[in-house]
């Protein structure tokens, strides 16, 4: 989590410090799911934000992971964390808003070492919205105080995996290898800040090698699961 950019998507909460989170662009729509209203320079991001929010959520749902409250969307050039900098995406929980960067900056804003370069930015798009939104679910569904933030990160990289689609999916397996069920001890803050690529395809691992990867993160979720894992 060191440095000018966030390599992988931004950590959890805005907990200090102003937040920007929401300014309004150019376009302004309420998606067809009226929990959410997204900004972005063109009616077109606005139109995949939507579309990306929308199947998110549904794949939260399947864990039981709903929202209780609207959440508004902005898509910007480069997001600003006001704790970490300039970033991917970040989720504001005292706004209930979400930055994503417009998918026409990743080439300048992923790492050369970001396995997702070679990824549509489309793909890249749809997944930074699931990760922000996650983070997003998690903050309305869980005591804040009990969810550490490698629980939070690791279900919000479980469900940016789950949009990313199986060819895409693969091909990040490959570039950033971890054991085929995963690894408890890999769930960890220090995994994240130096090989957040690693730490979600590990997360993906872990929740698709368990009996029930559903009830692992609502177990997160309830305070029943400390993490990292013991």
């Amino acid at each position: 989590m060191k440095g000018a950019l966030i390599s992988g998507v931004a950590v959890v909460f805005v907990l200090s410090a102003a937040a920007i989170c929401g300014a309004l662009r150019a376009d302004t729509v309420a998606c067809a799911d009226a929990v959410f209203t997204v900004s972005a320079d063109s009616g077109e991001v606005a139109a995949a934000a939507c579309d990306a929010l929308v199947s998110a959520r549904a794949s939260l749902a399947e864990c039981g992971i709903e929202p209780t409250r609207p959440i508004s969307v902005s898509i910007v050039d480069a997001p600003s964390h006001p704790q970490f900098g300039v970033c991917l995406g970040y989720f504001d929980a005292r706004n209930d808003c979400i930055e994503v960067a417009d998918p026409k900056g990743y080439a300048a804003l992923l790492p050369e070492s970001d396995a997702r370069r070679d990824l549509p930015v489309d793909v890249v798009f749809r997944g930074l919205i699931a990760h922000e939104l996650a983070h997003a679910l998690v903050a309305h569904n869980a005591d804040q105080a009990r969810i550490a933030p490698a629980g939070h990160e690791f279900i919000a990289s479980v469900f940016e995996m789950t949009a990313y689609g199986e060819e895409a999916r693969e091909a990040l397996l490959a570039a950033d290898p971890v054991r085929p069920k995963g690894s408890r001890d890999m769930v960890n803050p220090g995994i994240y800040a130096l090989a957040p690529r690693v730490f979600a395809n590990n997360a993906w691992q872990l929740f698709q090698g368990a009996e029930d990867g559903c009830a692992m993160i609502r177990d997160i979720l309830g305070g029943q699961v400390s993490l990292p894992f013991k």
